[in-house]
């Protein structure tokens, strides 16, 4: 019998939340999780925007481990000011396919150090990614290729998350 939350290691521990109000911030998101531990802390909550970017009432939340996940799950239907918030497991390539294809509140990413790549060659590894920033840390698992989730090919996009704001200057500027 396999592990019930974690398909493969690329997969992680990965909640979507919808039903936000549109003002949520990371803050208050990291509070209603209290208690639940959020894999790189602020870094680990994305807020999602629609295509005209507005906050669109829902994020992802990245959490530590299986006993994280089911007390995440167990938020399902508390509320969060006076709207009651859904909170369900998902794939990490459902959050990179909707990060990519919505986008992620203003200032939110590359505050917490993570820069998206585009136009990558397809056939593009993780080690290649790190072996391009090498001397810049990244955090451990800190790597996303973006892969089309109906077909599972490459798009030539990738997230980085470095450690912090200053090291994701410094990757900029090898562009």
């Amino acid at each position: 019998m396999g592990n019930l939350f974690q398909d493969s290691e690329d997969d992680g521990f990965v909640i979507k939340l919808r039903g936000l109000p549109w003002s949520t911030t990371v803050d208050e998101i990291l509070k209603f999780f209290d208690g639940v531990n959020v894999r790189n802390g602020r870094a680990g909550v994305q807020i999602t925007t629609s295509r005209n970017g507005r906050p669109s009432g829902e994020a992802f939340v990245e959490v530590e481990d299986e006993v994280d996940m089911e007390n995440a799950l167990g938020k399902n239907k508390e509320h969060l000011g006076n709207r009651y918030i859904e909170v369900f497991k998902v794939k990490r390539k459902e959050m990179d396919w909707m990060l990519q294809h919505t986008g992620i509140v203003e200032g939110n990413a590359f505050d917490q150090g993570c820069v998206r790549l585009r136009g990558l060659p397809f056939e593009s590894k993780k080690d290649d990614i790190a072996q391009f920033f090498g001397g810049l840390e990244i955090i451990p698992n800190g790597i996303t290729l973006v892969e089309d989730p109906f077909n599972g090919r490459p798009t030539g996009e990738a997230y980085v998350q470095f450690v912090d704001k200053e090291t994701a200057e410094r990757a900029l500027q090898k562009h």
